[in-house]
């Protein structure tokens, strides 16, 4: 389970995901969850508006390197 947090409104969504969606590219997988993340180079690394907690850009690696990274699964957006 993904937790999906956001600082503005202090809310929480949760995201199942299927062991086959762990090679999808962060950015897309939030995205196909209607998940809204902003990226003005549409996930070819350039604009870094997709930024999560520690700096991350979501475009930057796959769902699986996300949860390796981050074992506990919350992603912190400051918008939600």
């Amino acid at each position: 389970m993904i937790e999906v947090y956001g600082r503005a409104s202090k809310t929480s969504k949760f995201l199942s995901y299927q062991d086959e969606e762990l090679d999808i590219n962060l950015l897309d997988w939030l995205r196909s969850r209607e998940i809204t993340i902003a990226s003005s180079c549409d996930g070819e690394r350039v604009c870094r508006k997709c930024i999560i907690q520690n700096g991350w850009a979501t475009c930057e690696f796959t769902l699986k390197t996300f949860l390796e990274r981050e074992p506990d699964g919350k992603i912190v957006v400051d918008y939600l």
